[in-house]
């Protein structure tokens, strides 16, 4: 039994808290003392199980930069002060920029920190953050790189001063019956630019008989007005539910027949892989790393980037071939195998706690 601390900005709803909390509940599960450290206090979107000690500073960042001045600071002693008075044997985190902050806590301890992007490496991040990712990644104790294309990068830029991992995402299975299954097309994400869901509306607006076929589209973000007022332009707003925050996404899954990823940029999408698992037929972009979850024509299909002609011939196709769907969906069950919780919980386990 071990002790592992895991840093997360928050427990609002997000990919790096949804992939932290995770592995917390598992780790939790298989035995080892978890304890939980959320930046950000409140608003409590995931559920960590009852064994899992939460904490959280008593102060908080309300936005704007005066604001920012006073709360990074203070983060960065609570962090370094709480870890020192838990003393864990392991110190995990998530995330482009949080990384560098929990290094920066913790520089000159004895914590073995492993840490991991989850932003494409395709993305830019402007200063400081590429000059504190340069000066602070060597310290860590290893890096959880999600596919072969961020290991890669990751192995160009620091070498062997690097001990990188190739891990991904981590997803619950579970089952959906086939006869729940209906006419929808199905998209889960934040409405922001690297989404880009209004590729998917405005495809879908392009498609010319679609029958009893609706579009839903869960989730909010600072796009979704735009996104809204553009379904109205093109006069499909009366066949698009915008569903918002979305608790139970599995029963979306499990009601759906096709989901569509209309991503720019991806690290390594948990929505999609969940779609796999629940036997979707699915479409993406070629921008994401796709190679590492799906093969084109066998559990799913792909797209030429920022081709919205071709994602409408891709998503019409399906919606008038339910054999092609059903095979789609059942090889992305079968696919999505590799991503399982308790195997990739393990992997984690293995590398963090040094048990090769």
């Amino acid at each position: 039994m071990s002790e592992i601390c895991i840093i997360s900005p928050s427990l609002k709803i997000g990919g790096i808290e949804r992939a932290l909390v995770t592995f917390a509940n598992y780790f939790s599960e298989q035995g080892h003392v978890v304890t939980f450290i959320s930046c950000l206090s409140g608003d409590y979107f995931y559920k960590l199980n009852e064994d899992i000690r939460l904490l959280e500073p008593s102060f908080t960042h309300r936005g704007g930069l005066i604001s920012a001045l006073k709360f990074y600071p203070r983060l960065l002693l609570y962090l370094r002060q709480t870890i020192k008075k838990e003393n864990p044997e392991v110190v995990l985190a998530f995330g482009d920029w949080f990384c560098p902050l929990v290094l920066l806590a913790l520089y000159k301890t004895e914590y073995p920190v492993y840490i991991s992007d989850r932003t494409s490496p395709d993305y830019k991040f402007k200063f400081p953050i590429p000059i504190l990712k340069k000066c602070l990644y060597p310290t860590s104790s290893g890096f959880i790189a999600q596919t072969v294309k961020a290991a890669n990068y990751k192995k160009e830029r620091f070498g062997n001063r690097l001990n990188i991992e190739i891990i991904p995402n981590a997803i619950k299975h579970f089952a959906c019956k086939e006869t729940n299954k209906t006419n929808t097309i199905l998209y889960v994400g934040r409405f922001a630019w690297e989404k880009a869901p209004e590729r998917l509306v405005k495809a879908f607006a392009a498609i010319e008989e679609k029958g009893d076929w609706r579009l839903k589209m869960a989730g909010t973000g600072p796009l979704l007005a735009e996104v809204k007022a553009l379904a109205e332009q093109l006069s499909c707003s009366d066949r698009i539910d915008f569903l918002g925050q979305v608790s139970d996404v599995q029963q979306l899954y499990c009601e759906a027949s096709i989901y569509v990823l209309p991503s720019v940029l991806e690290g390594f999408p948990n929505a999609l892989c969940e779609a796999m698992t629940a036997g979707l037929a699915c479409i993406c972009f070629e921008t994401i790393p796709y190679e590492a979850i799906l093969e084109n024509g066998e559990s799913g299909i792909v797209v030429e980037d920022a081709n919205t002609e071709a994602l409408t011939l891709a998503i019409a196709r399906l919606m008038n071939k339910p054999e092609e769907r059903e095979r789609l969906g059942r090889n992305a069950r079968i696919a999505s195998q590799c991503f399982r919780l308790e195997n990739v919980g393990e992997k984690m386990l293995d590398f963090i706690l040094d048990r090769k």
